[in-house]
């Protein structure tokens, strides 16, 4: 890494990464609603890190952007989940300034080799360059040396959801810059035809397995809480990345709550 100062957005990237790497806990949380008011309620609490999610919740790219200036001054990383693979995609996420990506979906190394290529620059990737403009290099402040830590800093995971993602596991953990992989749940149990099944052997093998495979792999392990297996529960178990409920769930909860 370069010592030239750096953009904001790779300070956040870079500690983030290395509390990853060197095992320390991280807490984080879903942000699915899309709103940098609700963001930052989140990472005022102390929040490690965020996820964004950009498949299923209700943000978009101005809304990310908008999220992520929100907590510039905080140390909450910003994960975004990918709305899909492509390199357009994962270049307009990355120009915001996000923290990592969690890629979902991804079935084989072809698709996990292609992820990490459109997310690093040249010459380890072909991500396109316009870190004069972009908010992740200070709008062009840092542009140098925004290019030059960029690719160290990024933190990637790829979700595991399908039998044959399982298959290929092997393979994808031979992928040497992606940092962990990621499992949701509900995604997987219905890909085995078990949907939220989670006691069943069907998908007990499975996630066993999966996990089992990254650990040893020496990769980082995430998945999602499920019933039978807290937050808590599946950090005491070693995976780093387990997201203890969302923006959503809180409200909701807390609305419940005040009706009881």
């Amino acid at each position: 890494m370069t010592t030239a100062v750096l953009p904001r957005s790779l300070e956040k990237a870079l500690k983030f990464r290395r509390k990853l790497a060197a095992r320390q806990p991280v807490y984080g949380a879903w942000s699915t609603l899309g709103s940098a008011d609700v963001a930052y309620l989140m990472a005022r609490a102390g929040l490690d890190y965020l996820i964004v999610d950009l498949e299923h919740g209700a943000g978009s790219i101005d809304g990310l952007r908008a999220q992520v200036l929100a907590l510039e001054h905080f140390d909450t990383a910003i994960i975004v989940r990918l709305p899909d693979h492509s390199a357009g995609a994962i270049k307009r996420i990355l120009d915001t300034g996000a923290s990592g990506l969690l890629a979902p979906c991804v079935d084989d190394a072809e698709q996990a080799r292609s992820i990490m290529s459109s997310a690093l620059f040249a010459p380890e990737g072909q991500r396109g360059v316009a870190v004069g403009a972009i908010t992740a290099a200070d709008y062009g402040y840092e542009a140098e040396s925004y290019f030059a830590n960029a690719n160290e800093a990024i933190t990637v995971f790829l979700q595991v959801e399908s039998p044959q993602a399982i298959d290929n596991l092997p393979e994808m953990l031979k992928e040497e810059r992606v940092d962990g992989f990621f499992v949701g749940p509900n995604d997987l149990s219905a890909a085995l035809g078990v949907f939220r099944d989670y006691e069943c052997d069907i998908f007990q093998s499975a996630l066993h397995s999966i996990l089992s495979q990254v650990k040893a792999s020496g990769k980082l392990a995430g998945c999602l809480p499920f019933p039978g297996k807290s937050s808590e529960q599946l950090q005491m178990e070693g995976i780093a990345l387990a997201p203890g409920g969302s923006d959503q769930a809180f409200l909701r909860n807390g609305a419940m709550s005040l009706l009881r």
